[in-house]
């Protein structure tokens, strides 16, 4: 009646059939699962009073003037630090920076030189807090308080160029 090719679609094998079978026990509506729908005691939680919000806090209010020629200090400080390693280790690094790259020398040098420019982040740190604190002043109102931090931040920022500009000397030209 069937041609033995449709046959053999037609009719299925035992394996597939016991595989069909036990597919179709995957299908049961009923579930081993807990449901993902909210439980009593979090629907009362729901209905419960949101938290109040915490209020404002003010920022704590800023020190003195005193405390800005203190930063400026240890800006000052740090930076008498680097012009020593600078002098003593300047002709090192940039002799060392000459050299073939990868070479021993050259390793060395670069090294020193992380050493040398991470040792300004004192001062790129000072700066950073007058610009925090010239902005709260002006925000405060306090015009004196704001002219003041800025008359020490330039001074800083001179000084933070400085820094950079005997870092860039000791590298090679064209690097």
């Amino acid at each position: 009646m069937f041609s033995p090719a449709f046959r053999r679609f037609s009719v299925p094998s035992g394996s597939a059939l016991f595989a069909l079978l036990a597919l179709s026990a995957c299908a049961d509506v009923r579930s081993g699962y807990p449901s993902l729908a909210p439980r009593p005691v979090e629907r009362e939680v729901l209905k419960a009073d949101p938290v109040p919000a915490a209020p404002e806090s003010m920022p704590a209010p800023l020190p003195a003037s005193a405390d800005i020629a203190a930063i400026v200090a240890r800006a000052e400080a740090a930076d008498a630090a680097f012009r020593d390693s600078l002098a003593k280790e300047g002709a090192e690094i940039a002799s060392g920076l000459r050299k073939e790259a990868g070479s021993e020398a050259w390793v060395v040098a670069q090294q020193r030189y992380s050493s040398l420019d991470s040792s300004r982040a004192t001062v790129a740190d000072a700066l950073a807090e007058l610009d925090r604190r010239r902005e709260a002043a002006v925000t405060a109102g306090n015009v004196a308080e704001a002219d003041a931090i800025t008359e020490a931040a330039v001074r800083l920022q001179a000084t933070y160029d400085a820094e950079r500009a005997a870092l860039d000397a000791l590298m090679p030209t064209g690097a």
